[in-house]
């Protein structure tokens, strides 16, 4: 959309700045006529130029947000794959950390047990 604004800008640009050195100008209208008909085709392949140089821009500006959108997908999904694996990582180490403590926990069971038989041995 930017470059079309850019295009019709200077389009208008050139249209103003034509009547302006009509208005202005220093030869009679014969001969700015015969001037402007001589230079038509240098005229037309500024005209030309300008209009393949807009092209272009677009195209690049196009090419670039393609790109863009490419990349920044491709670093949400390499986001949310780091995240995946974390999570399955922090599982795995809480599934050990809970088998610790069942061990701890029968550990202290045992030990409780141990000090109840020997308590008892010497009453």
């Amino acid at each position: 959309m930017k470059a079309k604004n850019v295009l019709a800008g200077m389009v208008v640009g050139g249209v103003v700045a034509g009547i302006a050195t009509l208005l202005a100008a220093p030869k009679s209208g014969y001969e700015t006529r015969r001037t402007l008909l001589a230079n038509k085709d240098e005229y037309l392949g500024s005209i030309k130029d300008i209009k393949d140089a807009a092209v272009e821009l677009k195209n690049t500006v196009a090419t670039a947000s393609k790109e863009g959108k490419a990349s920044i997908q491709t670093f949400i999904t390499d986001v949310k794959t780091a995240i995946f694996e974390w999570k399955l990582q922090t599982e795995e180490n809480m599934q050990g950390l809970q088998e610790d403590i069942k061990e701890l926990e029968d550990s202290i069971k045992d030990l409780e047990s141990e000090l109840a038989a020997e308590s008892s041995k010497e009453n």
